[in-house]
């Protein structure tokens, strides 16, 4: 991971942070004897064989799903800003994180590829997992709010019609397995959809919106008294973006 990841002039070497991390007191080593004196260095550790792992505390705090959400925000955030940042989660085995939506699909296999010489393009048929929505909750969260954002008011005319797109606060995919329920979607504009789901901007307690990155001020939450929005989905998201401050 350090080698794949970590800045190309910087040398691999993973007993540092298998031994330093003892002082964030969720990580422990095991299997040092007492009377050993241990430096960070490799061959010390190959002689001795230590087991390191996280601390029972930091192992309950993180089965919390909230609290996991943050943690892996804030650490992504804080220390790994310009790492690649969905080839990290999948190494991690934490695919999903880096975005609200999660996962949403996945191909089970392929069967052929369908080419011609001229005319449309090339098709492959594929068998693909989706997850099944609702539509009937969609058509009616847009018809409350009239097709338009709930943070910017834009209605967007199309030709014979208004768009607008419904957006879960806690993705359906992997690994948030959000509900398909009227509480746990919003009625957005497209560009405010990809931001909500890309985790640039957040809600507030008080339904104020703002910016991830500096904290500036979006819009406001506009609400439909007949669309009641799970305040624990909206307090999911803020975890995502490491903004978990029940505010």
């Amino acid at each position: 991971m350090l080698a794949e990841f970590g800045h190309s002039d910087s040398q691999v070497t993973p007993e540092y942070p298998f031994w330093h991390l003892r002082t964030s007191r969720l990580w422990d080593v095991h299997g040092i004897p007492p009377d050993e004196i241990v430096k960070p260095h490799a061959a010390t550790f190959d002689r001795i064989n230590p087991e390191g792992g996280m601390t029972e505390q930091a192992r309950q705090l993180l089965a919390d799903p909230f609290v996991r959400s943050q943690a892996v925000a804030i650490l992504r955030e804080s220390y790994l800003g310009d790492v690649d940042q969905p080839a990290l989660m999948e190494r991690l085995g934490l695919a999903g994180y880096e975005t609200a939506s999660g996962r949403m699909e996945e191909v089970e296999d392929q069967d052929r590829d369908e080419e011609g010489n001229s005319g449309p393009a090339s098709r492959r048929r594929t068998n693909v997992a989706r997850i099944v929505r609702d539509a009937r909750l969609v058509a009616r969260v847009k018809w409350l709010h009239g097709d338009e954002c709930q943070v910017c008011g834009l209605q967007l005319p199309i030709r014979f019609a208004n768009y607008s797109e419904a957006a879960h606060i806690r993705g359906l995919g992997r690994p948030h397995n959000g509900p398909d329920e009227l509480a746990n979607l919003l009625v957005l504009c497209p560009n405010h959809h990809v931001q909500f789901d890309g985790l640039a901007i957040y809600i507030r307690r008080d339904g104020t919106v703002l910016s991830t990155r500096d904290e500036s001020w979006v819009g406001d939450l506009r609400r439909h008294p007949d669309h009641l929005i799970s305040e624990d989905h909206l307090r999911y998201h803020r975890a995502l973006c490491g903004r978990d401050d029940r505010s």
